[in-house]
């Protein structure tokens, strides 16, 4: 919800007590950690491994924490929900991805392109810079329409058309560019694939059994509920 445009302030209120609530759980947490890193300095885990090897004080790893726990299941959640919705909506690209199974990794830069899990970023200007008749002066926030530019026609083809074999469907700008880019992006990509290829091989009947409901944020992109009949399975013969 902080992440939001257009926040009322009961989503303020309630999304502050959420983070001192779940900051006194990273607290608690990094005690038990420590505690079973003593008793086990092998400990396994990207947490343990950061709390080990690494130098980060209790405000950094609490921000990692943050990071690691609301990047690395919202965005991703969206982007299956989104592509799941896209395919459905779209029999012909799903029918083309089902005898071309090759093509679901570009298939996921499309949906990735077509319907952004991310909608909107920020960036400060380190300097003054002149844009399209307009000064932005150093320090000031510009803030970026991600969802607009991957439907930008200068780029794009027939942008607003949903298609997985686009050729230049990876130039698409939902995970940020340069120096801001995600550092999930390759998880991502992979979660991306593996899930939707194997919902849809599992489940070929799969269809919506109602009207997805939209999710109450802007930014972060995606569904609040999703509907479906999943149909027959697809029962693979054992070897």
């Amino acid at each position: 919800a902080l992440l939001d445009i257009g926040m009322t302030w009961s989503a303020y209120r309630d999304a502050t007590q959420a983070l001192i609530e779940i900051d006194r759980y990273f607290d608690a947490h990094l005690v038990r950690l420590r505690r079973e890193l003593a008793q086990d300095p092998t400990l396994d885990g990207i947490l343990a491994s950061i709390v080990r090897d690494g130098d980060l004080d209790d405000r950094e790893l609490k921000a990692t924490m943050a990071l690691l726990l609301g990047a690395g299941f919202e965005t991703t959640v969206n982007l299956i929900g989104n592509g799941i919705v896209a395919l459905l909506r779209h029999s012909e690209q799903l029918a083309y991805l089902q005898e071309n199974p090759e093509g679901w990794p570009n298939a996921v830069e499309e949906i990735l392109r077509y319907d952004s899990p991310v909608q909107v970023t920020g960036r400060v200007a380190t300097e003054t810079v002149e844009f399209d008749g307009h000064t932005l002066p150093a320090g000031s926030m510009a803030v970026l329409l991600l969802g607009g530019a991957n439907r930008d026609p200068a780029v794009f083809d027939e942008p607003d058309v949903f298609d997985v074999s686009r050729a230049n469907a990876r130039e698409h700008v939902a995970f940020g560019s340069g120096v801001h880019v995600c550092l999930g992006a390759s998880l991502a990509r992979m979660e991306g694939v593996v899930a939707l290829q194997s919902l849809f091989e599992r489940f070929p009947e799969l269809a919506l059994a109602a009207d997805p409901t939209p999710g109450k944020h802007v930014n972060l992109h995606g569904f609040g509920s999703l509907p479906v009949n999943l149909g027959r399975a697809r029962v693979r013969a054992s070897s």
